[in-house]
Parts: structure tokens; C-alpha cells; sequence
């Protein structure tokens, strides 16, 4: 960021000096032209660098210890969600005080959007002023992004929305995810292969993106992503191509579906189904919060509202 600044002043320094010349008797043509040309560049360079002042950035991950076995073994995992999915509230949002006096939580469990006028980024808005937080926790650590020419909440859905809140608010903002290796290496040791897992991994994000509509182009999409997430060290070089994605697909599912007509809105399909990605990451997103209510924080979390529901027998226990 420092080197846009530095430029700006340079440019601007050499364009006064264009600027004291011209008025000399002895100004030339090449000088004017050098001095529309340090005008332009000048320009430029401002408008470069206030877009790289207010673009967002990734969000840092909240690296906290361990939060206490006995509030972890809380958590509900996917027999005792069965139980409630048909029924929980939607979106599913609770607010508990310590019983210390200080420090809070809300969580938002949301049913995920990337509308802006989806009712629940009102909602959002309202238990956000309710709570005054001092800390925001996000699903995701979202990525560049222009404020000026975006929307947060299409580009991020709504913890593009809650970061957006925090920045007006100068609230700090982290990722509640684990590091991707955490989440890979709960699941290899839960007995699946390392092809299961990569496939997993690798079309998550895909099958995520469907509860919002069939995509025009889903290899397209997989294809954009799987560079990064076949990277990851626990499953490197087990899927590196689209063909490689074909291949272990119709190995799994021989009698279908096609991965490009699977949502995860529902559950997904035999192993896939399966494998729990998401207790190691509402272990890390309790484990934050025990850290964070401890040093007296107020804490908004946004989350899916399935997260919401089987971490909240945790929350409660920690504020008590």
C-alpha cells in the first residue's frame, strides 16, 4: 500500500514542478506535454490507490486454544441434528450474556443468500445495533472486492454483509474456519479415503452454490477453484484435473447422478453425505468463542443455520 502512496507524491511532486515551469518564459511545448502527461498519470495513480485503500482483503483466521471438553462434547452432531432439521427456525438466531456481566454473543444462523433484499439481511442489521459487538466472526474468509462498484452481499452473500457492518462500525473481523488441513485430516482418520475426501473437498464449493440455482457453466466454476483446493497439502496430487474429477466421479456414483445436478441444501449422496466436515469446524468456531466471551468480548457470529443449531447447547454453556 505504501508504494502507491509514495508514487502519488512523487507524481504529484514532479506536476508542481511542470505546473512553477510553465509559467516561465522560456516553457516549451515538450514540457506541456510532459505536463498533461504527469496530470493524467497523477490521476491515475490516486484513483489506483484509493481503490487499493478501501478494497477488502481476505479476513484473518481467529486462532484461539482449545475450548473445554466438557462444552465441545455439547455440540450435536449429525443424529441429534436429524432430529431438529425439519423443525428449527429459519434463519436461527439466539443472544446470550455471560453470567460474568461481561462479554456476549449473538449468534446469526442464516439460511444462505446472495440477495440483497432478502429479509434476513434486515434482520442481520437489527441484532447487529442490538448486540454493539466488538468482534465479528464470519463463515468463510471472503477475498478482494471492490466496495465502490460491488455489493457485498452478492459477492460474499450475508457475511460479506455482517464484514460490511463491521467496517462502518471499525469492528475487528476474522474467519471462524479452521485451517483447511484441520478439516481434511479430521476426516482421513475417520476411515475415508483419500480419493473420497479430495472429491469432497473440491466440489464443496460447487455443490454449496447450487441452492442458489443451476449454474450456466459448472465446470467452468470447478475448474476456477480446483487449482487452490487441490493444493491443499493432506490431498496433493490425488485430483488435479477435470478429467481426474470425471474419472473418481463415475468410480463412486456409477448409476449417477452428475455431480453438476447435486445441491448440498438436502444432504448429498452416499459417502459424500457421510463425512462430517463440519464438526471440526464448529469445534474451531466453540473454541473461538470460548476465548473471545473469556476477554469479555462481544461476539456477532454469522453461520448457517445448521451451525447455529448444533453449536448452541455449547454457546449457552460458555455464557453460563
Amino acid at each position: 500500500m505504501w508504494w502507491c502512496v509514495d508514487a502519488v507524491l512523487f507524481v504529484l511532486t514532479l506536476f508542481l514542478e511542470q505546473v512553477v515551469a510553465l509559467k516561465s518564459a522560456r516553457t516549451t511545448r515538450r514540457r506541456k506535454i510532459g505536463i498533461a502527461i504527469a496530470a493524467v498519470v497523477g490521476v491515475w495513480l490516486v484513483c489506483a490507490a484509493w481503490l487499493l485503500g478501501t478494497a477488502w482483503y481476505r479476513v484473518p483466521r481467529y486462532e484461539p486454544g482449545s475450548a473445554p471438553t466438557a462444552v465441545v462434547s455439547l455440540i450435536h452432531g449429525p443424529t441429534e441434528y436429524e432430529r431438529v432439521i425439519e423443525t428449527h427456525r429459519r434463519p436461527h438466531v439466539y443472544t446470550c450474556e455471560a453470567a460474568s456481566g461481561a462479554g456476549a454473543v449473538t449468534v446469526f444462523g442464516a439460511e444462505h443468500t446472495q440477495d440483497p433484499n432478502d429479509p434476513q439481511v434486515d434482520l442481520i442489521r437489527s441484532e447487529w445495533e442490538a448486540l454493539h459487538p466488538t468482534v465479528a466472526l464470519i463463515e468463510s474468509d471472503l477475498g478482494m472486492m471492490f466496495p465502490l462498484f460491488m455489493d457485498p452481499v452478492v459477492t460474499f452473500g450475508e457475511p460479506g454483509f455482517v464484514h460490511a457492518l463491521a467496517r462502518e462500525d471499525d469492528v475487528p473481523t476474522y474467519t471462524w474456519e479452521p485451517a483447511d488441513g484441520v478439516v481434511l485430516r479430521r476426516v482421513l482418520n475417520d476411515g475415508f479415503t483419500l480419493q473420497q475426501v479430495a472429491l469432497r473437498w473440491i466440489l464443496g464449493p460447487y455443490f454449496s452454490q447450487v441452492r442458489h440455482g443451476r449454474l450456466a457453466d459448472p465446470d467452468g466454476f470447478v475448474r476456477d477453484t480446483l487449482d487452490q483446493r487441490s493444493r491443499v497439502f493432506e490431498i496433493e496430487g490425488v485430483i488435479a484435473s477435470m478429467d481426474d474429477i470425471e474419472a473418481a466421479w463415475q468410480s463412486a456414483f456409477p448409476d449417477g447422478p452428475d455431480w453438476r445436478e447435486v445441491s448440498d441444501e438436502f444432504g448429498l449422496p452416499g459417502f459424500l453425505g457421510e463425512m462430517d466436515l463440519n464438526r471440526p469446524r464448529d469445534e474451531h468456531l466453540v473454541s473461538c468463542l470460548a476465548a473471545l466471551i473469556a476477554q469479555g468480548e462481544r461476539v456477532f457470529v454469522i453461520c448457517g443455520s445448521s451451525h447455529a443449531v448444533k453449536i448452541e447447547p455449547a454457546v449457552r454453556a460458555l455464557c453460563e
